[in-house]
């Protein structure tokens, strides 16, 4: 059996893009390598081959090295079950990014409050209301900061207790809301309403428009010192980023606690924080203490029942 590369190329591009993948350099990566394969004559894909493409211009930096090699990595496993005698399979790992990860803030509930608090402090005072809902929806939701700034009032629906969220490359998804969390909003709106029209942004700035983010992240690093949280070795200074983080760990957390599946909790989570692949959700379950201390609970209660 014959296998057309680019054929199949073309087809393992349309049947990700299918899946909701949003694929961002594969077209391009995918034809510069076969366009290397037709150079040197090439009819198949090998190991060899994929790593010469992804290490070939000096001075790339590992990490995209890396993801030069996913790219075909991928291909190469669509085009071997189709013909093994048409590509190897290639191992995973062969280069590392090398891409170091510092461990991200984990905030308890009793420091996003404090947070909270302290934002009514801030000058003028619809800043503070703006920087005290932007904290608080952050850790009621795990979105990410530049989806909130982007908010209007028109995306949220309190009869449907929902957040109508535009995501990376303009995915949309709908959030439901606890509601505290509608309340919450609708008593913001009550505020808002006094600098800013019914319609438009939902945060806004202490002039009424928009919340500007470069903004809201210095005015959350100085509530940050106010509040002197503390920060161990090795992780970074608290962000509004890690908002999103705690939100991951807590809910997994949760899970445990009830004894739910957690596999298809962590599927719910990634439909939840906006990701198309589970496994990109996986970089926000950085481990604490907290959720090793559940889950060394959990196995212990499952070791004791089985006995």
């Amino acid at each position: 059996m014959s296998v057309d590369l680019r054929a199949a190329a073309s087809d393992y591009l349309r049947d990700r893009r299918a899946r909701g993948y949003v694929l961002a350099d594969e077209d391009w990566l995918l034809g510069r390598f076969l366009d290397d394969l037709d150079e040197r004559g090439q009819t198949t894909i090998t190991v060899a081959a994929a790593l010469t493409f992804a290490t070939q211009r000096a001075g790339a930096t590992a990490g995209w090295q890396a993801r030069k090699l996913r790219a075909v990595r991928g291909l190469a496993a669509h085009v071997y079950a189709l013909d093994p005698n048409a590509a190897q399979l290639i191992p995973a790992g062969l280069i590392a990014s090398k891409t170091p990860r510092r461990i991200p803030y984990l905030y308890s509930q009793e420091q996003i409050v404090a947070l909270m608090d302290a934002a009514r402090a801030l000058s003028p005072r619809m800043l503070g209301e703006s920087m005290r809902t932007l904290i608080g929806l952050l850790a009621a939701t795990g979105m990410r900061s530049g989806e909130a700034a982007a908010l209007d009032v028109e995306d949220f629906d309190p009869d449907r207790r929902l957040l109508r969220v535009s995501g990376k490359n303009r995915r949309l998804r709908e959030l439901p809301l606890h509601p505290t969390t509608v309340q919450a909003l609708l008593d913001y709106l009550q505020i808002r309403a006094q600098l800013a029209p019914r319609t438009g942004p939902l945060l806004i700035g202490a002039k009424g428009g928009r919340l500007n983010l470069n903004s809201a992240r210095a005015a959350f690093r100085a509530l940050v010192n106010d509040c002197r949280l503390p920060v161990a070795p090795g992780c970074r200074a608290p962000r509004l980023h890690d908002a999103r983080h705690s939100f991951a760990v807590n809910t997994l957390i949760d899970a445990h606690r009830q004894g739910v599946d957690v596999d298809a909790q962590i599927a719910t989570l990634a439909n939840y924080l906006g990701h198309v692949d589970p496994a990109h959700t996986y970089w926000y379950l950085t481990a604490s203490p907290q959720l090793m201390q559940t889950v060394r609970e959990r196995m212990t209660a499952w070791q004791e029942a089985v006995q």
